[in-house]
This record gives structure tokens, sequence and C-alpha cells, in this order.
């Protein structure tokens, strides 16, 4: 059973808990489509009192539970305000021992854009890194000075606390959520569900506490480049492992805990997303494509390919291709 809360209050924008909570429950419903098992979903929306809240866009939300059911959830959303955030700040004070109980029972809690006030409030950020809307920034700093406040990251990590500067960014972080409770190829299916043209990876645009390159081990790491640079290439895994002096089932132990996924994952991954940058910024035939990351049958590729973004990749290209304009 995965429980997802949304806090609901005054003057909050709308997108900064609906696309979370639809994505996540897309999620699911794969899930159970595919029959994996294990994750249920249930998402509760809560006010203080229960009773409806009016949306920044003037549209009235009716919770269904109040903030005293929140206390069990895995993960809790802090949407984003409309405007100017303080207002809504004292009005909300009563939430704030709710949010230190959970931050202090490990649940994660998401702050979207100047939902971080929030947690900013409650203590919970103190010497920690943390970001919010860029028109804020400046009055974030002021009245938290301690908060290690990251102006060029749109999503920082502190442990089991997180803040998305925008809805996009919101996106990413709930992909990686998805990835987390789920699966990556289901976190893959649902970004291209609902945007094709998913922006960077939520490692590469966020900041990590405690974190200065993801991982210390250097063989490691120069591995990861030699197979960044080797995409086309049949990759021997024997032989790499040997190339960086270690046995295969080492190779494959401490690529793992370096990095999360078995090198061959690892390597797919790579394929697949150099694969969705040429099909979005080139003019190369589907078969090119894939023979340049590293599929040289053109069906083995599409098929790899479908598998993991639920659509082929002529499709793919068609709905990313979409959205771009010539201005003027």
């Amino acid at each position: 059973m995965l429980t997802v809360g949304f806090m609901l209050y005054p003057q909050l924008i709308l997108s900064s808990i609906a696309l979370p909570a639809e994505m996540l429950q897309a999620a699911d419903d794969r899930a159970r489509g595919q029959r994996l098992g294990g994750k249920q979903l249930k998402i509760r929306m809560a006010s203080l009192t229960g009773t409806s809240v009016a949306a920044g866009a003037g549209m009235q939300l009716r919770p269904t539970h109040t903030f005293n059911h929140l206390q069990d959830v895995d993960l809790l959303y802090l949407p984003a305000i409309w405007r100017n955030p303080l207002p809504v700040l004292s009005r909300q004070s009563s939430a704030l021992p709710l949010l230190q109980q959970l931050a202090s029972d490990q649940r994660l809690l998401c702050a979207v854009g100047t939902g971080s006030y929030l947690l900013a409030e409650a203590g919970l950020l103190h010497a920690k890194p943390a970001t919010t809307h860029w028109f804020y920034s400046d009055q974030f700093l002021q009245r938290y000075p301690t908060i290690q406040v990251k102006r060029r990251h749109l999503i920082t990590r502190a442990g089991n606390l997180y803040c998305a500067g925008s809805i996009n960014a919101v996106a990413d972080l709930t992909g990686y959520f998805i990835e987390q409770f789920y699966n990556a190829d289901i976190a893959r299916q649902v970004e291209a569900q609902f945007s094709p043209e998913i922006r960077r990876p939520f490692r590469d645009t966020g900041f990590f506490e405690g974190e200065v390159n993801l991982h210390h081990d250097e063989a490691i790491a120069d591995a990861e480049q030699w197979l960044q640079q080797q995409l086309d290439q049949s990759i021997d895994f024997a032989s790499l492992a040997q190339r960086f002096g270690m046995s295969q089932r080492s190779f494959n132990r401490r690529f793992k805990q370096a990095l999360g996924v078995p090198p061959g994952e690892y390597l797919q991954q790579l394929r697949l997303q150099q694969a969705r940058d040429l099909l979005r910024d080139s003019n190369l035939s589907i078969a090119e494509v894939g023979y340049r990351v590293g599929y040289p049958d053109a069906g083995h590729f599409s098929t790899r390919f479908r598998r993991t973004m639920a659509q082929s990749p002529s499709d793919y290209r068609r709905s990313v291709r979409g959205k771009l304009f010539r201005p003027g």
C-alpha cells in the first residue's frame, strides 16, 4: 500500500497538486495493469479542518480528510502558494507539528515552489539545502537566513526533505518517486504519457545534501564514462570488468552499489536516453538512430524502446516534435 497526502490550504496552485496526483495514479494503474502486485495507491487530499479551500485560481477544493489523517502517509506534497506565501503561512501554523512529526518518522516531504516556506517555518530546513520559487528567493533567505538556498537548482534533497522550485520540477521529481515506489520502466512510461519531451533526469537538475559526485568509487566512475562513449558498440562486461582490474562479480557488485542498477541496465538507460535525444533533435531514420545507440537490429530497437516508453520511436518523435515551433 502506498499512501500519498496533499495538504490543501488557501491560494494553492492547482497544478502543483493535480499533476503529481495524476502521475502517481497513472503509475499505479500501469502497475496493476501489468499485474506487478505490490503497491496500491491511496491519495488523501486534506485541509486543516476538512472544509473546502479556495485555490489560487478561485476554484473551491473539497478535501477528503483533515490534516490529522496525514500522520501515516508515505509521501506528503506541500503545494505552491499563489503570490506572497506569508499570509497563508500565518494561518497554517497548527500544521507545523505534523510536518515535524512526519520528518522525524522519515516520511518523504515534497514542497513545491513556495510550499517550501512551510518546511522552513517548521524548522526542518535549518542549515540544509532548499529551493523555492525564484521570485521569492530573496524574501525566503531573509526570513530564514540559516537555510542554504540553492538558487541555481530547481530540485533539492536534504535526507527525506525535497523541494521543487517549479511545476516542471515537481513533474521530474514525481517521476523519480514513481521509480522508487514502482520501477524505472513505469516511471518512463508515465513521463512519456504526461510529457514525452520530459526534461533532464532528476539527478541532473538537483542538489543533494552530502553528495558530491553521487558516489565515490573512482573505478566505477571511469567505467561510467567509458560506457557513455561506447553506446554504439557491443559490450562484453567480462572484458569491461577486466579492463578496470576487477572480476566480473566484483565489478557488478560495485557498480550496483554505486549507481543502484546493474551495469547492463545502466547501459540500456544510457542508450535509450541518447535515442530520445536523436529522435527529437535529428532527422536520422529510426533504423539509424537504433544503430547509433547500439541496436543494429531496427526491430529489436523499436521493441526495446516501446517496452520502456510505452510508444514506438516514430510515435515518440511525432509527439515531441509536435511542440516545436519557430517564433515569427
